[in-house]
């Protein structure tokens, strides 16, 4: 991905100094604005990282998978399932809270999504807090129906010893969800 990015930056410094007459520092200008953001990220390591609380989850109906736990694992083929076999079954807002185990420095999230994609996390809300009490709101996202990670930015690095996720919807409408990864990153 960065040396697509290398590359179609090449390509538009030399379509912009052939065909605008530009100066190439003025196009470098340019081209920052265009991918705006060149700050370093730097994963965060979940291993102390552990659930602190959820809504629900599927202990018994998925084999040996569908733990709130199995977002921290870091194997894409286990994954959290709200609650399908409890009489009522969990309904969203489903709710994960885990506990980062003392204060870090957070820029954001990546998630993934069940690598099947069923159930597959649409709408959320992610909230921190360094108490476990007060919560700050970090915005609403919409994550994408797909297999990759994605990325939950906050903007700038936040001080945080929890973090929870609130699961608003799903993609298939559904009163389910199912979530493979949490991890982290911090801006450098």
């Amino acid at each position: 991905m960065k040396r697509a990015k290398n590359i179609n930056g090449i390509l538009f410094l030399l379509i912009a100094v052939a065909f605008l007459g530009c100066e190439p520092d003025q196009v470098l200008y340019q081209t920052n604005q265009v991918f705006n953001d060149t700050r370093i990220k730097v994963n965060l390591k979940p291993s102390n990282w552990t659930i602190e609380s959820f809504s629900s989850e599927e202990d018994s109906g998925e084999g040996d998978t569908g733990r709130a736990a199995d977002v921290l694992d870091a194997d894409l083929e286990t994954y959290w399932h709200s609650c399908w076999t409890c009489d009522p079954p969990g309904q969203h807002p489903h709710e994960l809270v885990i506990n980062f185990g003392s204060e870090i420095s957070i820029g954001g999230l990546q998630l993934a999504q069940r690598q099947t994609l069923s159930r597959a996390v649409k709408d959320i809300e992610v909230e921190i807090s360094t108490d476990g009490s007060s919560w700050t709101s970090m915005g609403n996202f919409t994550l994408s129906k797909v297999a990759e990670l994605q990325e939950v930015d906050f903007s700038e690095n936040k001080t945080a010893k929890y973090v929870k996720i609130i699961i608003k919807s799903s993609h298939d409408g559904s009163i389910y969800a199912a979530l493979a990864q949490v991890s982290g990153y911090a801006y450098e």
